[in-house]
């Protein structure tokens, strides 16, 4: 079930541009899966979506009861700067349309939400879990299950596969 709020603070758009979208945290595995995208939409011609996501400090259920304009403004910062951080580490190509989104909500819905066209590509990185790690919802579980578009999960160890040089 996707969740409605979210849907309706995403701009949803009205042509079929194909787009890899991409959401990077503070896991390694986010940057593995930022390359594989930037890769996809080099070799596919799309448009490469690259999101990170902040949340109210304390929850949404905190934020109603007690806005805090300062902390949101905190938090969407330090989205901003892991975003950017995510992209200077993933040595996006030069030749690859990147658009660079910063969403409130968590990371699963939001991907879910802007991934909701035919042409689209989800991406996402795989975690190993650790011990009692299957109890807890993740975002790469969560994808898989409600995602309309496909999703491509790259495994952590995953390298940009080389491509041969021409011959003159």
């Amino acid at each position: 079930m996707r969740d409605e709020r979210i849907d309706e603070r995403i701009d949803h758009r009205i042509d079929e541009q194909r787009r890899v979208v991409v959401g990077v945290d503070h896991d390694r595995s986010s940057v593995v899966a930022l390359r594989c995208a930037a890769e996809e939409a080099r070799r596919s011609g799309a448009v490469l979506v690259v999101v990170a996501t902040w949340s109210p400090f304390g929850g949404e259920v905190a934020e109603r009861t007690y806005p805090c304009p300062e902390l949101d403004a905190s938090q969407r910062s330090a989205a901003q700067r892991l975003l950017d951080s995510a992209c200077r580490l993933a040595e996006l190509p030069e030749d690859v349309v990147v658009e660079r989104r910063v969403e409130r909500g968590p990371l699963g819905p939001v991907l879910v939400a802007l991934a909701d066209g035919r042409a689209d590509l989800l991406v996402i990185g795989l975690r190993f879990r650790q011990a009692f790690g299957r109890l807890r919802s993740t975002v790469d579980r969560y994808c898989r299950r409600h995602a309309a578009a496909p999703v491509l999960v790259v495994p952590p160890h995953w390298e940009a596969p080389a491509v041969p040089a021409l011959a003159a």
